[in-house]
């Protein structure tokens, strides 16, 4: 009887792909590297110029108006926003589902930002301005992780991410001028 020597060879698309990743996550190396710069430096920025920007009417829904925490959100949301839609016009056709990776990153890094700091200020007892200000940073780099996690998971429609961040910036605009009277969005 004679033994047939049987040799599956793995299929060329997988190989592929798992390059492609490789190559892609090497790409946007420098995109995660902007927004942590962007961000880590323009949310302060904002957030020290605050007075004078908001002075313009229109340029107030972009930085806080008072030391609310949803007024904080803001000083996440812009900064990584402006590099993801930069991201996007030259990266897009690379990156199809990147809006809709990011926006669900930054959502949670949003969320992550309002139960941090009640958790922090509930356990200190009182606000520490150095707590508030690594929050702000553990929060940005959970959402570059996030981002990087995600990125071979990504889908093709970026609509979803699209409305997640119409919808934010809708909330942005008009909380700014019409605050409820809930603690989310009351002075500190």
């Amino acid at each position: 009887m004679r033994m047939l020597a049987y040799h599956k060879r793995l299929p060329a698309a997988p190989l592929e792909r798992a390059a492609g990743r490789s190559k892609m996550l090497r790409k946007t190396r420098i995109w995660d590297v902007l927004l942590i710069l962007v961000t880590g430096i323009g949310g302060p920025v904002l957030h020290l110029y605050a007075p004078v920007i908001r002075c313009v009417p229109w340029m107030a829904v972009l930085v806080p108006v008072n030391e609310s925490v949803w007024e904080h959100l803001k000083l996440l949301y812009f900064p990584a926003v402006s590099v993801m839609l930069l991201r996007y016009l030259f990266t897009g056709e690379l990156q199809r589902g990147i809006l809709t990776t990011f926006a669900s990153g930054l959502w949670r890094a949003m969320l992550l930002m309002i139960c941090g700091f009640y958790t922090v200020s509930g356990i200190l007892g009182a606000l520490w301005l150095p707590a508030d200000i690594g929050l702000f940073y553990v929060c940005m780099i959970y959402m570059v992780i996030y981002l990087r996690r995600h990125a071979d998971r990504q889908r093709g429609n970026n609509l979803p991410g699209v409305l997640l961040l119409l919808l934010m910036a809708a909330g942005f605009v008009y909380f700014t001028y019409f605050p409820p009277e809930i603690g989310l969005f009351t002075e500190i």
